[in-house]
């Protein structure tokens, strides 16, 4: 994938992907924690898809959905 150069923290990514100001693929090329763009191609990579904005809603949808299973658990 490639990155785009972050500029922004974290919580201002997510109040302009809220906004509809960037999409959810700028989201994780943006973001300023690599490991979030490699578990993106990792998620790609096991599941067949091309890194592109259907993939970045499902990963992100996935990683909610890991969030509140361990929320639930107590793990997170």
């Amino acid at each position: 994938m490639k990155r785009k150069t972050p500029n922004c923290s974290h919580d201002e990514l997510v109040q302009l992907r809220q906004g509809g100001v960037i999409t959810e693929l700028d989201f994780i090329q943006m973001h300023p924690d690599t490991e979030l763009q490699e578990d993106f191609s990792s998620f790609c990579g096991a599941t067949g898809r091309i890194e592109d904005e259907d993939a970045a809603r499902a990963f992100l949808d996935y990683r909610a959905s890991l969030l509140e299973e361990g929320i639930q658990r107590g793990d997170a």
